[in-house]
Formats: C-alpha cells, sequence, structure tokens
C-alpha cells in the first residue's frame, strides 16, 4: 500500500465500506481548532505543540480514533481498548464494527478530555523499558560476526528491541529464519524495522 499524502489520500485508500466512518471521524477531530492535522506514521495524526493527542485509523474488522494518552481518560463503561497489553502504556483505542456506528458524542467526549489533559500537560510516565532479551539464532549469528553485534550495539534500544521482538515472536522455525535473514540485512546497513514508517 502506498504511503498516503494526506489524510483524504489515507481514507481514500481505506476499504469502501469504512469511508464514509473515517470522514465522520475526521470531521469530530478538525472540530478542535487546537489540533494540528499531519501525516505521520501513515496515518493522519492529531497533535497539540509536536504532542501526540489521536490518530484515526482502520483496521480489517473496525475502524477508530487512538488517543495517545487514553489511559488517562475518564472510560466508566470500558469503551476504550488496550491493543497490546503488557506492550502498551499510554494508548487506548475507541472502536466501531462494520455494524456500529459513530458515537459523535462519544468520541467527542474523549477527544475533549484527551485535548484538555494535553493542553494541562498530563501524561504518563513511561517506564524505560527492559534490555531486549536476544533471540538465540541471533546471538550465534553475533558470536561469528562481531561487526554485526557491533552495529546492532549502536542501534538505539527500540530498534534492538523490534529486531528481537520479530523473531522471536514468529512461532515457526521458518519463519523465524526468514526473519533473522532480514534482520542481519537491516542492522548491517544500519536500518530499524519500523524506519520506513518514520517521519
Amino acid at each position: 500500500m502506498k504511503k498516503p499524502s494526506s489524510p483524504e489520500a489515507y481514507i481514500a485508500q481505506a476499504p469502501a465500506h469504512w469511508q464514509e466512518r473515517l470522514d465522520q471521524l475526521r470531521e469530530i477531530l478538525l472540530e478542535r481548532s487546537e489540533l494540528n492535522e499531519a501525516i505521520k506514521w501513515a496515518m493522519p495524526v492529531y497533535s497539540i505543540e509536536k504532542k501526540n493527542v489521536a490518530t484515526l485509523f482502520y483496521a480489517k474488522a473496525y475502524v477508530g480514533v487512538w488517543f495517545s494518552q487514553g489511559a488517562l481518560l475518564s472510560d466508566p463503561d470500558g469503551m476504550l481498548v488496550n491493543a497490546s497489553p503488557g506492550k502498551t502504556v499510554a494508548q487506548r483505542q475507541l472502536r466501531f464494527g462494520a455494524e456500529e456506528a459513530v458515537d459523535a458524542e462519544l468520541v467527542r467526549s474523549f477527544l475533549n478530555e484527551a485535548v484538555e489533559n494535553q493542553l494541562m500537560g498530563l501524561e504518563m510516565e513511561v517506564l524505560p523499558a527492559a534490555e531486549p532479551v536476544i533471540p538465540v539464532e541471533l546471538a550465534a549469528v553475533f558470536k561469528k560476526e562481531p561487526a554485526l553485534f557491533t552495529a546492532y550495539s549502536a542501534m538505539p534500544p527500540y530498534k534492538q528491541r523490534e529486531f528481537c521482538e520479530s523473531i522471536s515472536g514468529a512461532k515457526r522455525e521458518e519463519t523465524r529464519q526468514r526473519r533473522l535473514e532480514k534482520a542481519i540485512v537491516m542492522i548491517r546497513e544500519g536500518k530499524g524495522l519500523s524506519d520506513k514508517y518514520r517521519k
């Protein structure tokens, strides 16, 4: 999929059945004049003074808005979803499935609180992540190629973690091997797995 150049392009490349809902959500997000709209990570992101507040997104089974500091929002009915428990600390998603209409008032309620929190400077403290555990396969390659380990060590911790989690997260041996081979090439080039999505 081609990286969209604008929020309109992002919505246009979404599956047809999601486009109307994405337009509705975008209109609600744009009601808050404090928010700056830009494409970041190939999605429309809404920020205040370079601090991300919300992101418009679609997936196979739903569309929605994720709130960068969503864990701080009042959510007595449990509408916000932590997409990656154990990994994601602050982000929460508000999702609307295929059979659900966009609840504009609910979106506004969360958005207004998120904007007010950001204007007050409220943010969750994110503790530094633990050192990544290097998969056995990658460690074996590092023993054979010390220069590769040097290149890996020079990378920021988040890039190291991405490689380790990608390889160790594979369930099948052939997938692990394929990911290992990809990681070796990218480490040699000094590239991280998600570099192409970062601006």
